[in-house]
């Protein structure tokens, strides 16, 4: 059970949310557990660089003839209030798009420690971000993905703690007083070897409307090589049938990601495909939506995969097709 101080803390948060008013737009009806189509999404901003202009996703995506049902955007730590602009949102919203927000705000180094010594900060961008999605049409919000990941030396793994349960729990709270409109989840990263999430979201399950986790590859990764690694659907089918073994929640394949970088941009199409062929499969795992993880390539982005990293895109940053934007296509319609 939390301590007083900590349920006063929530409160007072709470109650200083609620002055900020919904934007309105939109239907307030989405269920996370109806799976009889995949409802497919992009990322993973509202506007996009083009050249020296900036242009919004939405318009891009109409120039594109691409239909999406969900539009997905990263708020790490330091982020922008423009990057969830709430004129942008409404816009969704009346194209019945639901927006998912992925609040990223640990990052890769995620901890115990770090966790419990920026607790007041993370909270602070949380009720932040809330306050801008309050509206009157349904929002997704993912908590930390790749929560499980590998911790900075020397400090505990969130998989070794099962108190990440009650701030995750802690967190739904306030979010859902704040934006009645918000759905909440998190999102562990299909990695290497055992799971093992129950410690830490068995006791939280029930308190999340839905549990997200992602696909990524790249020739960068040191596990490349392994047999079978570009079959990202089947890979997508084995994790979603055991998340939703083990927890009972709706399932989002939160963002699938395949750098084309290294003479990829064949093998990136063809693990799209791979995920169009087992859409059935997916959705019969519990799966109800899957999002691509950027439209364009961005020559700044960093990360795990290193130069990978810059060639997500189902475009390139000079505006060129790649295979996998068919591949894209088909799986959206």
């Amino acid at each position: 059970m939390p301590s007083p101080g900590k349920r006063i803390a929530s409160l007072l948060l709470i109650a200083t949310a609620l002055l900020a008013g919904p934007v309105s737009g939109g239907s307030s009806e989405l269920s996370l557990e109806d799976n009889s189509r995949l409802r497919i999404g992009i990322g993973d901003r509202v506007s996009l660089r083009r050249g020296k202009r900036w242009v919004a996703t939405l318009a891009e995506l109409d120039r594109l003839a691409l239909r999406v049902d969900l539009l997905q955007m990263w708020l790490p730590r330091g982020w922008d209030e423009s990057w969830i602009d709430r004129k942008q949102l409404k816009a969704m919203a009346a194209r019945g798009i639901t927006p998912v927000v992925v609040h990223y705000y640990f990052g890769d180094a995620i901890s115990r420690q770090r966790v419990e010594s920026q607790r007041k900060q993370w909270r602070a961008s949380l009720r932040r971000m809330t306050r801008l999605l309050r509206m009157d049409a349904p929002v997704l919000v993912i908590l930390e993905p790749e929560f499980n990941s590998a911790p900075p030396e020397g400090e505990t793994a969130i998989t070794s703690w099962p108190g990440f349960a009650e701030e995750l729990r802690e967190a739904a709270e306030m979010i859902r007083a704040q934006a009645p409109n918000v759905r909440v989840g998190t999102c562990p990263g299909d990695f290497p070897g055992t799971p093992n999430l129950e410690p830490v979201l068995g006791p939280v399950a029930d308190d999340l409307d839905f549990l997200a986790f992602q696909e990524m590859r790249a020739v960068s990764d040191p596990d490349a090589q392994r047999s079978g690694y570009l079959s990202v659907g089947q890979a997508a089918v084995d994790y979603a049938g055991y998340l939703k073994r083990a927890f009972k929640r709706p399932i989002l394949l939160g963002y699938v990601a395949v750098s084309s970088h290294g003479g990829w941009e064949e093998p990136q199409h063809d693990a799209l495909r791979d995920l169009l062929a087992h859409r059935r499969a997916l959705r019969e795992a519990g799966v109800w939506g899957a999002i691509y993880f950027q439209l364009y390539d961005d020559p700044e982005h960093r990360g795990y995969f290193g130069a990978a990293e810059r060639q997500f895109g189902l475009i390139s940053s000079d505006g060129r097709s790649k295979p996998a934007l068919e591949a894209f296509r088909a799986l959206s319609r």
